[in-house]
C-alpha cells in the first residue's frame, strides 16, 4: 500500500502521495537513480487511484508535469522542478517548446497565462537569467493591457512590475528590462520611477529613444493622466462589462469620463471605446450618436471591421 496521503497545494486533478524515506526513482533502464523520500509527490488523480505501492517512473513525471503547469508557484515547487530537470528532460523541452510557440502568434488571454506558467517553471532552475523574468514580466504587460482581461489589469501590471524588478537586480543595464519598467510604472502612475528607468534605456536604445525622450518630456512638462493609467483600464474593463449586460447608460458614462482625459486618451488610443459606446447609442435608440462614434473608432483604426459593419448596419437602417 502507499504510504500516507494528504492535500498541500490544492492543484485541480492532482492529488499527492507520500512516499517512504528510502524511496528511489530508477529510470533509463536501471542506469540513473535519484532520492525522493520524505517529499510529497503531485500525481494525477487517475495514476493516484490506480497505485499499488510506489509510482512508477511515467507517474510520477506526469504529475510533477501537471502540477508545475497548472500552479508553478506550489508548494516545494523549486524541488519538482529539478527532479523535472534531472529526470525528465522531455519535459522541460516540451515547456520551452510550447513557450516559443504561444510567442510566435495573437493569442488569448488563457493562452499568455500558460506562457507564463511555462516561463515560470523554466525561472526555478535558471534564478540567474534575467531574460526569463523580463519576458514574464512583460507578457504581464501584455495581459493587463488585453482587452478581454482589463479587469485583472491591476493584478497583471503590478505582477509585471515584480517581475521586471527582479530581472532588473540581475541586469540593471539592461535596455529592454529598463524600457519596460518604466512602462510599468508609468501604468501604475509612478512618473518618476518611470522617468528614470526610460532615461537608462534612451541611453542605450537609440531606436526608441526619441520615442522614450518624448515620453520623459511630457512628464516633466506635467503631462500625465489625471489618475494612474491603470485605474483608467479598469474602468473601461467595467464599462465593457456594463454594455455586456444591458446597463448601457452607465458604460456610456464610465467611457465618456475617460475620454474627457486628453493625455490618457492620447497616450492609449483605443478604438474599441468608440465602439462601446456606440454600441450603447444603438441600443438606446440614437443612431446618430452611434454612427459618430463609429466613425470616430474609423479615424482612429481604418482597419477596424467591427466599427465598420457597425456603421454600415445603421446606414442601412
Amino acid at each position: 500500500m502507499h504510504a500516507q496521503t494528504k492535500d498541500l497545494t490544492p492543484i485541480k486533478g492532482i492529488r499527492y502521495y507520500y512516499p517512504p524515506d528510502d524511496a528511489v526513482l530508477v529510470f533509463k533502464d536501471e542506469k540513473e537513480r535519484i532520492p525522493y523520500g520524505g517529499m510529497p509527490l503531485p500525481l494525477l488523480e487517475e495514476d493516484f487511484a490506480k497505485l499499488e505501492g510506489e509510482p512508477s517512473y511515467d507517474v510520477v513525471g506526469r504529475g510533477i508535469y501537471q502540477a508545475l503547469r497548472s500552479n508553478p508557484d506550489c508548494i516545494l515547487c523549486d524541488k519538482y522542478a529539478a527532479l523535472l530537470r534531472d529526470a525528465y528532460p522531455h519535459y522541460l523541452a516540451e515547456l520551452a517548446s510550447n513557450a516559443i510557440m504561444i510567442d510566435s502568434k495573437d493569442v488569448e488571454v488563457p493562452y499568455l497565462d500558460r506562457k507564463i506558467a511555462c516561463l515560470k517553471v523554466l525561472a526555478l532552475l535558471e534564478p540567474q537569467n534575467p531574460a526569463l523574468p523580463l519576458e514574464i514580466g512583460r507578457v504581464f504587460l501584455d495581459r493587463g493591457m488585453r482587452l478581454s482581461a482589463l479587469h485583472l489589469s491591476t493584478v497583471s501590471i503590478y505582477r509585471a512590475e515584480h517581475f521586471l524588478n527582479r530581472a532588473h537586480t540581475l541586469a540593471p543595464d539592461d535596455r529592454n528590462i529598463n524600457r519596460y519598467l518604466g512602462e510599468a510604472y508609468y501604468l501604475l502612475g509612478k512618473y518618476d520611477e518611470a522617468v528614470g528607468f526610460w532615461r537608462k534605456a534612451a541611453a542605450t536604445d537609440e531606436p526608441e529613444a526619441e520615442r522614450l525622450q518624448e515620453r520623459i518630456d511630457r512628464i516633466g512638462a506635467g503631462k500625465v493622466p489625471l489618475i494612474p493609467p491603470v485605474d483608467y483600464l479598469e474602468a473601461i474593463g467595467a464599462a465593457f462589462a456594463c454594455n455586456q449586460t444591458g446597463d448601457y447608460e452607465e458604460s456610456i458614462a464610465i467611457l465618456q469620463d475617460i475620454l474627457m482625459d486628453p493625455v490618457f486618451s492620447e497616450e492609449f488610443p483605443i478604438p474599441e471605446i468608440h465602439c462601446i459606446i456606440g454600441k450603447g447609442f444603438t441600443a438606446l435608440d440614437m443612431p446618430k450618436y452611434a454612427e459618430a462614434e463609429f466613425r470616430q473608432a474609423l479615424v482612429m483604426d481604418p482597419t477596424h471591421e467591427e466599427a465598420r459593419a457597425l456603421l454600415a448596419t445603421i446606414a442601412a437602417a
